[in-house]
């Protein structure tokens, strides 16, 4: 039997190119091979015109219909703004403990604040938040320490701050979650 794949999903308009670098990035740091699933249209239902933004909610509840047999995670990229009641907006959103989880890139790019294109820096933004979220489907919270990358990004500048791999604590927690050494400590 195939060994079970993080699925990379993209929602709306999302490049290959950085969906191809993100599963190279997330197969290192998760050592699970990846694939690229069929694109999926963004629900124009869930989009609210006086906000701008997209729900979070029936976006992550939609992934959890894809029928990924061979799924070890999926992660949905979209392209788009999103919020969730109770927050003005989220750089993504997971099951804790599930197996879907899904990240924003809109507020990643520079070029959002009215900044020059950065294609590094969005990079390295994406690839936080998508190992972020991936952590919270292995069942990890948030952690107090400020460069790992399961603390939480209330702003631009939180992510900015913290690097692409866990804290000591956090890794031996994904470590467990995954089922032995080898894994997390990206």
């Amino acid at each position: 039997m195939a060994a079970e794949k993080l699925w990379l999903v993209p929602v709306g308009r999302v490049t290959t190119e950085l969906l191809a670098w993100l599963g190279e990035q997330l197969q290192h740091r998760f050592g699970r091979p990846w694939a690229i699933a069929q694109a999926q249209e963004l629900l124009p239902e869930v989009y609210d015109v006086a906000r701008r933004q997209y729900l979070s909610d029936p976006l992550l509840a939609r992934l959890r219909l894809i029928p990924l047999v061979d799924a070890w995670r999926v992660l949905g990229v979209v392209e788009a703004d999103l919020y969730t009641p109770g927050l003005s907006f989220v750089f993504g959103q997971a099951s804790l403990g599930g197996r879907h989880a899904l990240i924003a890139l809109a507020r990643l790019h520079p070029s959002y604040y009215g900044l020059p294109e950065d294609e590094a820096l969005f990079r390295a933004r994406a690839l936080k938040e998508a190992v972020h979220e991936l952590g919270h489907t292995l069942g990890l919270g948030h952690c107090r320490d400020a460069r790992c990358v399961m603390h939480f990004s209330n702003t631009l500048g939180d992510t900015d701050r913290k690097e692409a791999s866990f804290c000591r604590r956090c890794a031996q927690a994904l470590e467990e979650a995954m089922g032995g050494p080898g894994h997390g400590a990206a």
